[in-house]
């Protein structure tokens, strides 16, 4: 049985997951199955039982569950990849892709939902400028880190890289772009130019998820 990925594209820790399997080679051995998450598909209780979270990404291999996107991205690659260049096996290489999947979630993504979350739970219509200012804050530790590099974590592009520009993308629609971080605008460029499936996959995703949230912060 392949492994199969429940998904909704506008998630940015969705886009993250297609892109992994994109730059992996692996769209013959994954499958992706929708859920959608406006019409709560996420929590019927069979998906929650398999994945008490009740989020996506969220994936099954054969009777193996996951349920967070860096989670994911990393055991496709160590699974089924047949290199190991988005995700090292060397103890060092793979460390530093490691802290950066961690500021992806712990920094980025948390960032992102402190903006997103009261708007899908209908508490607000606007965004604060202090949690736009903290995203800023984390695209200014982003450019920092990426001075002199050409990607996150050593000199090829890894999982790291996928995770942490779908979670940048995602955000600059409630935070403004970040234009005036030199570095992160030209890692962008070189994710985009370089990303398998970038056009299809993150940005498509991400014009919905902007659509919706224009949405809720206009009704």
């Amino acid at each position: 049985m392949a492994p199969i990925v429940y998904q909704d594209i506008v998630s940015p820790p969705v886009q993250a997951v297609a892109l992994t399997v994109r730059a992996a080679r692996l769209d013959s051995v994954v499958q992706f199955q929708n859920v959608s998450l406006a019409a709560g598909e996420h929590m019927k209780p069979e998906f929650v039982k398999k994945f008490p979270t009740h989020t996506v990404p969220a994936l099954e291999d054969d009777g193996f569950y996951l349920w967070d996107s860096h989670a994911i991205c990393a055991y496709l690659v160590s699974a089924y990849c047949k290199d190991d260049k988005l995700y090292p096996k060397d103890p060092k290489k793979r460390a530093k892709v490691d802290q950066f999947l961690h500021f992806s979630n712990s920094i980025l993504y948390n960032r992102l939902r402190d903006m997103s979350e009261p708007l899908w739970r209908g508490q607000t219509k606007s965004v604060p400028e202090e949690k736009k200012q903290r995203v800023h804050e984390a695209f200014q530790s982003l450019d920092t880190m990426l001075e002199g590099r050409q990607w996150l974590a050593g000199d090829d592009m890894t999982i790291a890289d996928i995770c942490c520009v779908c979670e940048v993308n995602g955000a600059t629609n409630l935070a403004g772009d970040f234009s005036k971080f030199k570095n992160v605008s030209a890692w962008f460029s070189r994710c985009q130019a370089t990303m398998p499936g970038f056009a299809d996959i993150a940005v498509k995703g991400n014009a919905i998820y902007k659509g919706l949230l224009e949405k809720l912060m206009s009704s």
